[in-house]
């Protein structure tokens, strides 16, 4: 039988008594029908773990924590994605992979070209949603730390906080070269990718300017939900834990 994990913020101790959510009560009791006394693997994020019990009264359900200890899963490469926004569920799917990929940040980017623009409290709730799908994406993949998702950030903005060593931005009309090589592996790695219509050329030197190199993957041109995966598989299997 699969571990049964579930994310439970803070720095909890042996012995404590953690209440889940309404959602976390709901899944775990109702959807799949677990008793009291039952144990799950719970982790808080910053590579915390611990088996804990289950115990449910009737509108609310609580975690007793067993013994804790540190445990990490966490690839040697620190990858930061920068992805534009798309439509739909493109990027809930890009979170969603990315987190089992390894990355470790997740900024979502406003750009020229980019079909969604949310401003305000629809921002904060998309945000929040994106937080929501890493939890899960950490809870089935086994990762015990949860990667940082920020806010949606005009581009000139992400570019400006972004400290990598190595940074890609893919532009398959920019450059004819695939990425470069490096003969030694990076502190950490960051990749932009466009939305459907892709980066302006003006966009592309504001990144060129703050140390993004333009490559290509290939001589087929990838979506904008594609793309991030291909390009982080890349980093993994040449700097990573792949």
């Amino acid at each position: 039988m699969r571990e049964l994990r579930v994310y439970l913020a803070g720095n909890w101790q042996c012995g404590e008594h953690v209440p889940l959510s309404p959602e976390q009560f709901n899944y775990l009791k109702n959807a799949l029908r677990l008793r009291d006394g039952e144990r799950i693997t719970v982790f808080n994020g910053q590579n915390q773990i611990a088996t804990a019990e289950v115990t449910f009264e009737k509108r609310q359900g609580v975690v007793i924590i067993g013994q804790t200890r540190q445990h990490s899963i966490e690839s040697p490469l620190h990858s930061h994605l920068l992805q534009a926004m798309g439509k739909g569920e493109k990027m809930d799917w890009v979170v969603q992979k990315a987190v089992e990929l390894g990355v470790s940040r997740i900024t979502p980017i406003a750009t020229e070209r980019s079909v969604v623009e949310l401003k305000g409290e629809r921002a904060d709730k998309r945000q929040a949603r994106f937080i929501d799908i890493a939890i899960s994406a950490c809870e089935q993949s086994g990762r015990n730390f949860l990667p940082i998702i920020d806010p949606i950030t005009p581009l000139t903005i992400a570019l400006s906080q972004t400290d990598a060593m190595l940074k890609w931005v893919l532009h398959p009309f920019k450059v004819a070269n695939p990425a470069p090589t490096e003969p030694h592996p990076p502190r950490g790695a960051a990749i932009l990718i466009g939305p459907e219509g892709g980066l302006t050329d003006q966009e592309v030197r504001e990144a060129m300017a703050s140390g993004f190199v333009p490559i290509t993957l290939g001589q087929r041109i990838l979506r904008t939900e594609t793309a991030p995966i291909v390009a982080l598989t890349a980093l993994q299997m040449r700097w990573g834990d792949f």
